[in-house]
C-alpha cells in the first residue's frame, strides 16, 4: 500500500533552478513520470502511476473556475454521473472538492467512475484519491547470478589512522589479502561490512569498492573510543560481466579508533566566587576521552584578567587564590595525546535541558545563539505543523494558536468524527502490532517553538506561534486531507470550515511516502504548494528516512517546497536520510535542497541525547498521558529545525519572499564534515547567462541560523 509515513526513525523543491528554469523543470518532471489521462473524456482523469493497485477511497474533483461545486439543493455537482455510488465530499480548496466511495475500491473501478464524472461540463480535472498507508519501504538487493563466489579474503587487519589535520575525526585503515580462489570469476572489488551495535549485526557499509586495492580508509560512522569491527568479502563477476557473486566474509578485524577528547561538561556552576572554589565536571567514558587517557585543567578568569587554575585526572579540583568580591568564569580543558578540547562557556540559561539540545550550537549544529542575538522570533509569525495533531504540554501550550482537524474519515481519526476544530492528537497506536502512539506532531512542534520559560527545552524560535493542523490519524491519511490542511493553513477559504485567523508564514510537513511515489504538476498537493508560493509562504518538507533517493518520496518531491535531509552530531549524513540523485541531463543533484540536524544514534555515542533530537513528548501508550520529553531521530526532526530557522527569518523581515528565504538559506549554509560523502559530492553548474547553481547529494550544506538571520537583518539596512 502506498505509504504516508511520519518521518521519524520511528522536498529542492526539486531544485532544478528555482524560478530561473521553472518551466523547464516542470516539463521534465511531467516527462519523467509519464503522466497521461487514463482515458478520453471532457476533463482529464489523473492517477499517480506508482499508486496503481492501491486502494482508492474517493475522487478529488477540480471544477471550472466560477462554478459552485454544490448546487442549489446542496448536492455536489458531477458525482451523480457515476454508476459507482459517490457521497458528497468536502471542500479541499482552490476549486477542488472530494467525493467518497462507500468503501475503498480498486484502481479499475475508480478509474471508470472518474471517467464518468469527467463528462460533466463543469469539471476541469478528476484525481483518484488513494489512501496513503504506513508501510515501511525496503530497498531491494541486487539479484546475484549463477556465478560461484570466490574464497574469502584473509589476513584482515584494522589500524587506527588518526590525522592531526582532523583531530576530532576517527579514522581507520582496513587491509587484507585477496582471495586465493576466484572460482571462474574475475575480481571486481570488495564489500565491507561493519558491526552495527544498534541492529546487533554486521551491516554493509560499502557495497562494492570496484577496485582491486586491498586496503581502504574508513572515516564514516566511526566513533573515537568505541570498538569498531569489520569484515571483508570479495565481489567477483563473470568474464561476460553478466553475473556477479559475493564471497563468504573474512574473519573479524577489530580496532578502537582514537581522537581528541570531547568537550568536558561542567556539573558545578560556570561562574563562581571565592566562596565556592570547587569545580566539578561530568565523568568522561572512553568515548568522551577519545579512547585515550585524559588529564584535566581548570581555568578561572575574572573580568580584570585575574586568573586561577588547578588540574586533575578525576572529575573535580579545588581552585586556590580566588579573590573575594570577584566573579570568575570557568573553563575545563581535557587533554589526551591527540590534543585538547575546552568546555563551552556557561551563560545564564532559563531552560534546564538545553545541554541536551546539541543541534543548537555544537560544531555541526545550526549556530542558533547568534540568531538569538537578533531575534527569538516574533509572536505574529505562525508556523503550521501539518501532522498528527498536538497534545497539551507546559513547554508548548502558551505558543499554540487555533488549528484544525482535517481528517475526513472517522475510521482513521480515532476521535469519533470527521473534520472538526479540535486538532488534539488522540493517539495513533497500532492495535495489530502493538506499536504505541508516536505523538509525532507534539515532538515536531516543540523543536520549532518550545517556550524559553525555565521549563524543559527551548525551541528554535521560542516566541513564534504553532498552528496544529491534523491530517494523519490511524495508519496514515489521504492526499485530499493533506491538501486541504495546507490550503487552510495558508489562508485559503474552505467551505464548512472557519477561515484561518492565524495564517501561517511557514508550513512544516514532517511526513511522506516510503515506497516510490510522484508529485505531478497539477495534483491537489502541488496546487496547494503553488498557492503557498503565490502567498509567500514557505513550505518545508522532510526528505525521508529510507537511505534512498529523495525524489521518490511524496510530498517532498513536489516543486516549490524546501526539502530537508538529516545530519548527525558528527556533521555527516544520518544513516537513514534520503539523498539526491545526479541528473546527467541537467548536471544537477536533485532531491534534497539543504540539510539540518536530524540525529543519528549510530554516530552519536557519547553525544548529548545520544546524538538524537530532544523535544516535547507524551508518555501515553495509546491515549494521551503526561507531558514528558524524549529523543527521536529522522528527517521529521530536521524539517522543523529548518522551519524554525525560516520563522526567525520572517520575524526579522515579514516582507521576505519565499525565494529570498531560499537564496539566503542556501548561500549561508555551513559545510558538512570534511569526511562526509555529502561534502565530497557537491556540484556547481554554470549556465549560458553566466549564473551558477550549487547542488549536492545532501543539498548545499547544513542550515546556519545565525548566518541566515544576520543576512536577513542586512536587508533591512
Amino acid at each position: 500500500m502506498i505509504i504516508l509515513r511520519l518521518f521519524s526513525v520511528v522536498g529542492i523543491r526539486f531544485m532544478l533552478m528555482r524560478l530561473r528554469i521553472l518551466l523547464t523543470s516542470l516539463a521534465l518532471l511531467l516527462a519523467a513520470i509519464s503522466l497521461t489521462a487514463l482515458s478520453p473524456a471532457k476533463a482529464a482523469v489523473y492517477s499517480d502511476p506508482s499508486y496503481v493497485g492501491q486502494p482508492v477511497v474517493g475522487l478529488v474533483i477540480r471544477y471550472v473556475p466560477g462554478v459552485d461545486p454544490v448546487d442549489a439543493f446542496g448536492n455536489q455537482r458531477a458525482i451523480s454521473n457515476s454508476t459507482l455510488k459517490l457521497s458528497k465530499g468536502l471542500d479541499v480548496g482552490l476549486g477542488m472538492y472530494s467525493a467518497k466511495f462507500d468503501e475503498a475500491v480498486d484502481e479499475t473501478s475508480a478509474t471508470k467512475a472518474a471517467n464518468q464524472v469527467a463528462t460533466e461540463s463543469s469539471v476541469l480535472a478528476v484525481y483518484l484519491d488513494h489512501f496513503l498507508g504506513a508501510e515501511i519501504f525496503k530497498e531491494a538487493n541486487p539479484t546475484l547470478g549463477v556465478l560461484t563466489g570466490s574464497s574469502a579474503p584473509t589476513g584482515v587487519t584494522a589500524l587506527d589512522s588518526w590525522l592531526d589535520s582532523n583531530p576530532s575525526g576517527a579514522r581507520v585503515i582496513l587491509s587484507w589479502i585477496p582471495p586465493r580462489r576466484l572460482n571462474g570469476g574475475t575480481l571486481w572489488g570488495y564489500r565491507i561490512s561493519k558491526y552495527d551495535y544498534v541492529q546487533k549485526k554486521f551491516v554493509e557499509c560499502i557495497g562494492n569498492t570496484k577496485s582491486k586495492s586491498t586496503s581502504i580508509t574508513i572515516s564514516n560512522d566511526l566513533v573515537a573510543g568505541a570498538i569498531a569491527k569489520f569484515k571483508v568479502s570479495a565481489v567477483t563477476r563473470s568474464t561476460n560481466r553478466k553475473y556477479m557473486a559475493v564471497s563468504a566474509s573474512s574473519t573479524i578485524a577489530t580496532v578502537v579508533p582514537t581522537a581528541i577528547p570531547q568537550k568536558p561538561i561542567l556539573q558545578s556552576a560556570g561562574n563562581i566566587t571565592s566562596s565556592s572554589p570547587l569545580v566539578i565536571w561530568a565523568a568522561q567514558g572512553k568515548v568522551e576521552r577519545g579512547g585515550l587517557p585524559v588529564n584535566y585543567s581548570v581555568t578561572a578568569l575574572a573580568a580584570d584578567e585575574t586568573q586561577s587554575s588547578c588540574s586533575s585526572t578525576g572529575t573535580s579540583c579545588m581552585l586556590s587564590g580566588l579573590q573575594a568580591g570577584k566573579n570568575y568564569q570557568i573553563r575545563v580543558t581535557a587533554t589526551n595525546s591527540r590534543g585538547s578540547a575546552i568546555s563551552d562557556l556557561v551563560t545564564e540559561s532559563s531552560d534546564p535541558m538545553m545541554n541536551l539540545q546539541w543541534y543548537l550550537d555544537s560544531n555541526f549544529g545550526i549556530n542558533v545563539s547568534k540568531a538569538w542575538n537578533i531575534t527569538q522570533g516574533d509572536t505574529d509569525v505562525v508556523v503550521a505543523v501539518v501532522d498528527t495533531g498536538i497534545t497539551s504540554h507546559p513547554d508548548l501550550d502558551a505558543n499554540v494558536v487555533a488549528g484544525y482537524d482535517f481528517i475526513s474519515n472517522p475510521a482513521y481519526s480515532r476521535d469519533g468524527n470527521g473534520r472538526d476544530a479540535d486538532p488534539s492528537d488522540p493517539g495513533d497506536y497500532d492495535t495489530k502490532s502493538g506499536t504505541p502512539s508516536s505523538w509525532h506532531g507534539t515532538h515536531v512542534a516543540g523543536i520549532i517553538a518550545a517556550e524559553s520559560n525555565s521549563v524543559g527545552i527551548t525551541g528554535i524560535a521560542p516566541n513564534v506561534k504553532i498552528s496544529p493542523v491534523r491530517v494523519l490519524g490511524v495508519n496514515g491519511g489521504t492526499e485530499s486531507d493533506i491538501a486541504a490542511g495546507i490550503n487552510w493553513a495558508i489562508g485559503v477559504k474552505i467551505s464548512g470550515v472557519p477561515t484561518n485567523q492565524h495564517t501561517a508564514k511557514v508550513v512544516n510537513l514532517s511526513i511522506g511516502s516510503s515506497s516510490f511515489s510522484t508529485c505531478y504538476s497539477n495534483s491537489p498537493t502541488q496546487l496547494a504548494i503553488n498557492e503557498s508560493k503565490l502567498r509567500n509562504v514557505t513550505l518545508v518538507t522532510a526528505a525521508g528516512n529510507d537511505n534512498h533517493l529523495a525524489t521518490s518520496s511524496y510530498p517532498g518531491n513536489c516543486y516549490g517546497n524546501i526539502t530537508i535531509g538529516a545530519t548527525g552530531y558528527t556533521g555527516e549524513r544520518s544513516y537513514y536520510s534520503n539523498y539526491s540523485g545526479f541528473s546527467n541531463l541537467q548536471q544537477l543533484y536533485i532531491g534534497v535542497d539543504i540539510s539540518a540536524p536530524g540525529g543519528d544514534d549510530r554516530t552519536g555515542l557519547g553525544a548529548p541525547a545520544g546524538g538524537e533530537i530532544w523535544s516535547t513528548l507524551n508518555d501515553g501508550k495509546s491515549s494521551p498521558g503526561k507531558p514528558i520529553y524524549g529523543k527521536e531521530e529522522g528527517t521529521s526532526m530536521a524539517s522543523p529545525i529548518a522551519a524554525g530557522v525560516v520563522a526567525l527569518m520572517y520575524s526579522v523581515r515579514p516582507s521576505l519572499t519565499d525565494d529570498q528565504v531560499w537564496e539566503i538559506l542556501s548561500s549561508t549554509a555551513k559545510p558538512f564534515a570534511a569526511s562526509s560523502d555529502c561534502a565530497q559530492q557537491i556540484f556547481e553548474t554554470k549556465y549560458q547567462d553566466g549564473s551558477t547553481i550549487k547542488t549536492g547529494k545532501c543539498g548545499v550544506g547544513i542550515i546556519d541560523a545565525g548566518a541566515a538571520v544576520a543576512a536577513v537583518q542586512k536587508l533591512n539596512k
